[in-house]
Formats: C-alpha cells, structure tokens, sequence
C-alpha cells in the first residue's frame, strides 16, 4: 500500500476528529454561556479591548444548580458573584421571625451576589453575614467567580468597569423608581409599577412571590387583578 496514501488518510481522519471535537466544545453548554457573556460586554462597551474581554471571561467557571438550590444562603457571607445567562433567581430577606420576603425576581442577562458582602470586600470592610436569600427558580447553569477574585479584576480591567458600572447604574436606577412608587403609591400602583417592569412576571411565577415583592399579600394581589 502506497505510504503516502495510508499517511494522508490517517492525517485526514484525525484533523475531521479534532474539528469534530472543536465543534462540539462550541456548541457546548459551557462555550454558549461564556458567549452570552461576551455578547454581554460587547454591548456595554464600545472597541474593547480583546485582552480584557479575555480576562474578564477567565475568572468565571461553570456551576450548575438545580431548582430550589441556594446560590447563596441567608445568614451567610457572600462568597461568590454569578453571571445568569438565562433562567431566574428569586432574592429573599429572611427575618428573625422566620418570615421570607421577596426582595426581586433577578431573569436573564445580569449579575448576581450578596450586594452587601460586595460593597464590603471593595472597602476590605470585616465579612458580616447578611439575611439575603438567593434562590434559583429553575435548573440553572451560571458562571461562577470568587468576590475576591471578581474585586480584584476589577480594579485593574477597564473593560470590567464599564460593564459593571453601567450594569450598577442601570439597577440603581430601577431600585430608585421602585422606591418612589412605593413610597408615593399604594399596592395597586406598585403592583403596575412592577408589571410595567417585569411584564412576565405573573405568567412564570407564582402569585405569593409577586405579592411579597409589593407587601401585600395573595389574595389582596388577587383581588387587585380582578379589578377592572
């Protein structure tokens, strides 16, 4: 058998192998999140800075979660920052009493931690645990990095900056709005204010969450729907 032959032929199986195998790693789970995030960046900062996007990417890992588990439990101290591709997680306060509060629905496309331990980890402040919950609503796969790590980065990539300033303005902003309606409206208006905000809500989950998030309870958020 001509060598040149049988070497062309073993050289033409192991590259349809290794691009195989490429394929696959793109087409993973794990290659589609980080590309979201990257979408992500991309979006918020204008000719970045290929080196910083890279950087950016390499402190995160996957971590899945299944529905119902903890991203980060109450009474805790907040270890880790995550980037939800897509799915939820649902932010509650426990109180002393053993009540739950739902603080905020969190959906696709953002940042999530324990925002106290993060203002503290920026000032080398003492670790404190806070009551804050986070929950995943669904089976969820998220890109996981250490608060230290995540701090560090930050203080010297300035295409993490943007991102995340811009990420913190926008939900300073909406936090500010949700205050003033419900500081300035009744359940009703708070009720609309968060529809307005999050119009999937009451078709994903269920009603006790939304109530809690306005402070009303079920069956008064119910008999504010059947109002006309």
């Amino acid at each position: 058998m001509n060598i040149k032959f049988v070497f062309g032929f073993l050289f033409f199986n192991v590259k349809r192998q290794i691009g195989q195998l490429y394929f696959k790693a793109k087409s993973s789970k794990y290659y589609i999140i980080k590309n979201s995030l990257e979408s992500f960046i991309r979006g918020h900062v204008n000719s970045p800075d290929t080196f910083e996007i890279a950087e950016f990417l390499s402190i995160f890992k996957e971590k899945k979660f299944k529905k119902g588990d903890f991203f980060k439990r109450p009474f805790t101290v907040g270890k880790e920052v995550a980037f939800l591709s897509e799915g939820a997680v649902r932010m509650v306060i426990y109180m002393d009493n053993g009540e739950e509060i739902t603080g905020n629905i969190v959906q696709e496309k953002a940042f999530i931690t324990d925002v106290f331990r993060l203002g503290k980890a920026s000032y080398n402040d003492q670790e404190i645990p806070s009551n804050l919950g986070i929950i995943c609503m669904e089976d969820l796969t998220l890109l996981v990095t250490s608060v230290d790590v995540f701090t560090r980065t930050l203080e010297r990539n300035l295409v993490m900056n943007i991102v995340i300033r811009k990420f913190m303005s926008k939900r300073l902003f909406e936090i500010t709005q949700r205050q003033i309606s419900f500081l300035s409206g009744g359940a009703k208006e708070r009720y609309k204010f968060i529809l307005e905000q999050n119009p999937n809500l009451l078709k994903n989950w269920p009603l006790r969450f939304i109530a809690s998030m306005i402070g009303i309870t079920p069956t008064q958020l119910s008999r504010i729907r059947g109002e006309k």
